[in-house]
């Protein structure tokens, strides 16, 4: 009988642990939420640098089409100054 009151109470000291342990995990503290938003925030940014890159490269294309198109080449120089501005920004980030 005293095996069995030892059993249910190493039982019962077990699983209220456990239950704090879970209930604590299930909490971000303000760090975690930091990091994860500067994940989040760098994964955007990412993905834009792609997408400006893709820009980028057609754009080219285009110019090289049309090499007396005033539009394109300015069109050219913002996105190429975007994307200067957003590798900084990423690079920053990462640093």
């Amino acid at each position: 009988m005293k095996i069995l009151k030892t059993l249910g109470s190493a039982a019962l000291i077990i699983t209220f642990i456990t239950g704090i342990w879970f209930v604590d995990d299930r909490y971000v503290d303000a760090e975690e939420a930091q990091t994860l938003k500067q994940q989040i925030n760098l994964r955007i940014d990412t993905y834009e640098y792609r997408e400006l890159t893709k820009q980028y490269y057609e754009l080219k294309k285009l110019v090289r089409e049309n090499p007396d198109s005033q539009e394109l080449k300015e069109q050219l120089r913002e996105v190429e100054k975007e994307r200067a501005e957003l590798r900084k920004r990423i690079d920053a980030k990462l640093e």
